[in-house]
Formats: C-alpha cells, sequence, structure tokens
C-alpha cells in the first residue's frame, strides 16, 4: 500500500513543478515508457536507449544541448523524489475498519491517510 502512496505523491510533487519543467519530464517519461512498449527484451530496452537516448530526443524537442536536457532532468528528478520523500514522512494511516465495520459487513479494511 505504501508503493501506491508514494506514487501517488510523486505525482502530486511533479503537479507543484512549473509549467515547462513538467512538460519536460513528461517529454522524457513518454520517450521511456515508448521504448518500453516498443522492446520485448530488457536487452531490447537498452539497444534502444543507446541508440537514442531520452536526453537526446529532448534536447532536439527543447533545442537545448544534451547536458543542459541532462541536467534538468536530473533537478527536476531530484526536486520531484525530495518532495516525495519529505510528505512520505508527514504521512499517516488511521484505521477506521472496526467504525466502519460497524454499518458495513463486508471484509475490507478502512484506512484514512493524512499527508
Amino acid at each position: 500500500m505504501k508503493e501506491g502512496l508514494y506514487r501517488y505523491l510523486t505525482k502530486c510533487s511533479l503537479a507543484k513543478l512549473p509549467p515547462e519543467q513538467q512538460l519536460f519530464y513528461n517529454f522524457v517519461q513518454d520517450v521511456e515508457c515508448a521504448y518500453i512498449d516498443q522492446s520485448e527484451t530488457p536487452d531490447q530496452y537498452f539497444d534502444l536507449l543507446v541508440a537514442n537516448h531520452p536526453y537526446v530526443q529532448a534536447a532536439k524537442h527543447f533545442h537545448i544541448p544534451v547536458e543542459t536536457a541532462r541536467d534538468l532532468m536530473l533537478e527536476i528528478e531530484q526536486k520531484i523524489k525530495s518532495d516525495t520523500d519529505h510528505r512520505m514522512q508527514k504521512a499517516f494511516w488511521t484505521d477506521y475498519t472496526k467504525q466502519v465495520t460497524q454499518f458495513d459487513r463486508s471484509k475490507k479494511q478502512y484506512f484514512f491517510i493524512g499527508i
């Protein structure tokens, strides 16, 4: 369950970034996902990365040097990770299963997640 929360908080952290950084990050992620979809094996994925790295494609698309594209992506990823980790430390869970099962007899568990 924590993995799902971490993914959600990562999306929240991305949404807090300036639109230009969101656009750049999503472009690189989309290229990487396209490579995953095209690949049947990890080796094929690696070959696609080597042949035309997402940073190179982003550099061409945004008309910036490859080094700048790389540095920008690393900076964005660090911001997202830092913000997400900070939010994860503040997150708390409260089990409300007992309170809810008084009204709902299903075998589900109910939690309140405070962020």
